[in-house]
């Protein structure tokens, strides 16, 4: 018998495994998780559209089998466009690359784009795809993207609502099942307690209702000058 979310169990023949899906769209206001972009959800500045092409950049990069001329050909082209942005580098406060709140993910592709589709000061419920770039194998999503997720969702969480910075102090991730590549995944994510400067939360992400991985994280809000 095959576990579930395996290649050979059905939704998961597909060997492209999920290449090709749709980006999320954009999220309506929801306390400080987000910002309008527009009614189309689409930034007015292009820099979503250009988020959403590079996130499938790298899923088709590790999804193909380069011959030797693709490979020289696709490397002279990457180091023409670093040579060329290496001159708009600016410092992190002036950086727009995770900083956006009008779209998912914060227009990056460090981990994927969660969407968000309720939240308050106290959790946020949304949905998640990760990509080709997370996997793994047989399936299966890499088990250090995981906890990446989990960093991103509770991190956010934790500094919502108006509330101070915080730095991760610790985050216990739990692995229960096969949290699969191209599948849409149920994120959850809440508050426990807060107390001082300690402020503990939790975070789940299930498929069909499976309970794919759990975790627990405490972040500390920064001191006076902290960076």
């Amino acid at each position: 018998m095959r576990a579930p979310g395996l290649p050979g169990s059905g939704p998961y023949d597909d060997p492209t495994l999920g290449l090709g899906l749709p980006e999320p769209e954009g999220v309506a206001r929801v306390e400080s998780w987000s910002r309008p972009a527009g009614q189309d959800g689409r930034s007015a500045d292009g820099y979503g559209e250009m988020i959403a092409r590079l996130r499938g950049f790298l899923d088709y990069v590790a999804a193909a089998r380069l011959d030797a001329g693709t490979v020289a050909a696709l490397s002279d082209d990457l180091g023409a466009w670093s040579e060329r942005l290496a001159d708009l580098a600016v410092s992190e406060r002036e950086q727009v690359f995770g900083h956006r709140d009008d779209m998912p993910g914060r227009g990056q592709t460090m981990a994927p784009a969660l969407r968000v589709h309720e939240a308050d000061r106290f959790s946020v419920r949304g949905t998640v795809r990760f990509g080709r770039y997370f996997l793994g194998g047989n399936g299966a999503v890499h088990g250090g993207a995981v906890p990446l997720l989990f960093d991103e969702v509770l991190g956010r969480l934790s500094g919502s609502g108006g509330r101070s910075r915080a730095r991760t102090a610790y985050l216990h991730t739990d692995y229960r099942s096969i949290t699969p590549i191209g599948a849409e995944l149920d994120v959850h994510g809440w508050f426990v307690s807060e107390e001082g400067r300690k402020r503990v939360l939790r975070a789940e992400i299930r498929h069909n209702g499976v309970l794919c991985a759990e975790a627990e994280g405490l972040f500390v809000t920064l001191k006076p000058g902290q960076p």
